[in-house]
């Protein structure tokens, strides 16, 4: 959103676009309760901001459970039997066998940087690996 669509939009959608921002699954009548508008009010404006772009999707923010995440880069032995190795891998890590300069690579989420640093040597620990690269997201762009 640009700055001066906020600059040029009404009192009534800047107030629904905090409630939204803080809960984007605030229900449309909630809104209209606090704002003292009524509940197609809510929603035609919505919609409206909707079509004029102003509101691009509503979304999810994750809470405390998830908010560490990094992607393992791995080698492998030329012997290394690359099933049996995966099912040793933390059982919530997505994990991916790959083409190019890697042979897997795992994605981990965990709560903090400690736990991923956990998973990651719990990963280095095991047999037939030669070397890993682990790489911490920062931010996800918004596409």
């Amino acid at each position: 959103m640009f700055i001066w669509e906020v600059l040029n939009m009404d009192e009534i959608n800047r107030k629904i676009l905090n409630i939204l921002r803080k809960n984007s699954r605030t229900p449309y009548v909630d809104i209209a309760e606090r704002l003292e508008i009524s509940e197609g009010t809510v929603r035609n404006r919505v919609k409206k901001m909707q079509s004029e772009g102003i509101i691009d999707r509503f979304t999810i923010e994750l809470g405390e459970a998830e908010t560490a995440r990094a992607f393992v880069m791995v080698n492998l032995s030329t012997d290394t039997d690359i099933s049996e190795l995966v099912k040793k891998f933390p059982e919530d890590s997505d994990t991916f066998e790959v083409a190019g300069d890697y042979d897997l690579i795992a994605e981990i989420r965990r709560k903090n940087t400690s736990k991923i640093n956990e998973a990651v040597d719990a990963i280095r620990s095991l047999n037939g690996l030669t070397s890993t690269k682990t790489y911490m997201v920062l931010n996800k762009p918004r596409t």
